[in-house]
């Protein structure tokens, strides 16, 4: 009897445990789509008046982003999440380089990802077991 309340609390545990590392993914996540749907806003009113503020948006994107990457790494692929790496990146040479179209798929791109990673994350079964 005794080992067996010792293994309902283990799998207590760890399912505890699960659910708030999706928690915590799926709010590291939002926060990044809000950012994201930010610079969209900027960049639509226009690009090409709106750069020291779009740099300003997509720097903090980029500091945010490496800061809760290594913990998103947990819960996806680490190559995939390099994705958004490598986008935010492509966003900071696009607006240097003053290339609203490269701007423009990369900021998609990584909302894109963004979503998908938030559907791939969410708390499910499969997830906790």
């Amino acid at each position: 009897m005794k080992k067996a309340i010792h293994i309902i609390i283990i799998i207590a545990f760890l399912i505890a445990i699960c659910t708030i590392e999706q928690i915590m993914a799926q709010a590291y996540l939002k926060e990044a789509k809000k950012q994201v749907e930010n610079l969209i806003s900027i960049s639509s009113q226009s690009f090409n008046e709106k750069t020291d503020e779009l740099m300003f948006y997509t720097n903090e994107l980029e500091k945010y982003w490496t800061e809760k990457e290594n913990i998103l790494c947990t819960f996806v692929n680490h190559r995939e999440i390099e994705d958004i790496g490598i986008e935010i990146s492509k966003l900071q040479t696009a607006i240097k380089n003053n290339e609203q179209k490269i701007y423009v798929e990369s900021i998609n791109l990584i909302l894109f990802y963004i979503i998908s990673y938030q559907h791939v994350i969410g708390i499910n079964a499969q997830s906790i077991f």
